[in-house]
């Protein structure tokens, strides 16, 4: 993706209709000194107004009234093109900025678990937050350089035609002033490259001061190492890199603010003792220099944003890159109701860094049936919470077989399969609304939570209406409740709890493994816990041990 092909793929026709007005501003902006210096005429080169006989208009007398009709006509024009030309790429900008987050959303929702994970959530919202306005800026940017590009040629056409000696000396220090000024906008964008990359381990870091902070709040070393080593280390060197670069470039543009000036001193005090010049060829030549100032500042104004939004697309194209989409097709399973989940000899291993063997489990043959409890437990790094994501097609094998009833899982009929599953994993995210649930504003499913929140001692703590509970600022333990309510009305065919009891009292603890687990069992549904609690593996129908990666079943 290049920075302005966002816009011309959106939409065409409107980022023509925006660069043709502009450049028909630039134009028109252009030809207002001409038409200005017109107005005067005079012999051997002096200047003298050409004063006709004045034309009243609303009590006040005009002098040239056709040229001055023509020159408000102008003004006018330049406004309607000009204004049609910012606000068509001001709303279009919007448009794309909508676009390009929907295309983050929808990879980042179609992307394997695995890369998500790999990649960390603090550079996918770095990316959203800060690189996708970016880019917007920056590609906002061009069609504002083309008016000022437009414009500013126009009056060195309007130089080569007032005199062609003064144009191509205004050319050359025109050149050689960019030129300076372009060598330290360079350094720059090298130090906004480094700012941009550190800004991603400081998201990590903020990251680690909100999800950390019950860690940091009981130990103050490990504070305020985690501040001097981490945190202030990254926030430096991000304000350090931001600081000299936009320094540099500020300091660049200050300086190619005045590039313009230099041409009229040049002309007025140099280029005079050389060649011969008119006062007429000299005022305009004066007038179009000024004139040009404002378009050169545009144009250098709009190099910071243009170099931002070139490091904000590399982040995007690397994100994009990293992200692959899952090959799942639209088939489904069957209709014949399945009955067991299989694994033949199923394989999942992982890489490392630099792409060579990891950690392996598998191969693993097992079944899961409806109507039964099954245990999954072991030791730390033993692989069940592996095999848990394998269960639930989170994580896909790498060999073997894994099947629904007598229905292999393809890639083609992955998407179908997953929709027969349900799970509650230890780092679960509660959503505000029920998605995904028909009738979720009826009174059927508004009775049916308002009975599991009764059932599981919430009521006096969330209630539920048009969709929606009304907070989820509870407990840990209150929070996997809620979750299991949640699951309760999508109505899954198999379920997967990994250590949900894990942050209950007791007597929920007894209440989730000899009443909800059963009652889940007697529905007919396929029941899978991650489980450290031994004293109530009598519940399970099987107990499959993790270790090293493989499975053994009791």
């Amino acid at each position: 993706m290049k920075l302005f092909e966002s816009f011309t793929k959106a939409a065409p026709n409107k980022v023509f209709a925006s660069i043709f007005a502009g450049a028909l501003s630039g134009i028109s902006y252009a030809l207002l000194i001409p038409l200005v210096l017109s107005t005067f005429e005079g012999p051997q080169g002096q200047l003298e107004a050409d004063i006709t006989e004045p034309y009243t208009f609303l009590t006040f007398e005009v002098a040239n009234h056709q040229f001055a009709g023509l020159f408000l006509f102008t003004c006018v024009f330049i406004l309607i093109t000009r204004s049609f030309s910012q606000i068509t790429m001001t709303r279009l900008s919007m448009d794309v900025t909508s676009a390009l987050r929907l295309r983050l959303y929808e990879r980042i929702s179609g992307a394997p678990i695995a890369s998500i994970e790999k990649l960390g959530s603090s550079k996918l919202i770095a990316i959203l937050t800060t690189d996708v306005p970016r880019i917007i800026s920056g590609a906002a940017m061009i069609p504002l350089l083309l008016v000022s590009l437009v414009t500013l040629f126009g009056m060195l056409g309007f130089l080569l035609y007032l005199n062609s000696q003064v144009f191509w000396f205004v050319l050359f220090v025109i050149v050689l002033g960019t030129i300076s000024y372009m060598i330290p906008s360079n350094m720059g964008k090298k130090y906004l490259y480094k700012a941009r990359d550190e800004f991603d381990h400081l998201q990590e870091s903020i990251r680690g001061l909100i999800h950390g902070a019950k860690e940091l709040k009981v130990n103050n070393a490990k504070r305020d190492a985690f501040f001097a080593d981490n945190l202030l280390t990254h926030e430096k060197g991000v304000l350090d890199a931001n600081k000299t670069g936009y320094t540099i470039i500020q300091a660049s543009a200050s300086y190619g603010d005045l590039i313009s000036f230099f041409v009229i001193g040049a002309v007025t005090f140099i280029f005079v003792n050389y060649h011969s010049i008119s006062s007429q060829e000299l005022i305009g030549t004066v007038m179009a220099l000024l004139y040009i100032t404002s378009p050169i500042a545009m144009i250098l104004s709009s190099v910071p944003l243009i170099f931002m939004a070139k490091v904000s697309l590399r982040k995007v194209n690397n994100i994009l890159d990293d992200l692959p989409l899952e090959e799942t097709g639209t088939e489904t399973l069957s209709a014949t109701p399945w009955q067991q989940l299989r694994f033949e000899q199923v394989c999942y291993q992982y890489n490392d860094v630099d792409e060579k063997s990891g950690f392996q489990v598998g191969p693993i043959d097992l079944s899961i049936n409806k109507g039964e409890i099954t245990f999954i437990v072991g030791g730390n790094g033993s692989g069940k919470s592996t095999l848990s994501k394998m269960i639930t097609l989170h994580y896909l094998a790498k060999s073997g077989v894994i099947s629904f009833g007598d229905d292999e899982v393809t890639p083609q009929n992955l998407n179908d399969a997953r929709q027969h599953i349900g799970a509650i994993y230890s780092d679960y995210y509660l959503f505000e609304r029920l998605h995904g649930v028909e009738g979720v504003e009826s009174d059927e499913v508004q009775a049916q939570v308002d009975g599991y929140l009764q059932d599981l001692d919430l009521a006096k703590k969330v209630t539920f209406k048009d969709g929606k509970f009304s907070t989820l600022a509870l407990s840990d333990g209150q929070k996997r409740r809620l979750a299991l309510v949640v699951a309760y009305m999508e109505d899954k065919d198999l379920y997967l709890f990994d250590e949900w009891a894990a942050d209950q009292d007791p007597t929920f603890k007894e209440i989730f493994y000899h009443k909800i687990l059963p009652e889940l069992k007697a529905k007919g549904k396929a029941v899978v816990v991650i489980s450290h609690d031994d004293r109530y593996f009598d519940v399970a129908d099987q107990v499959i041990e993790m270790e090293d990666g493989q499975v053994v079943v009791r």
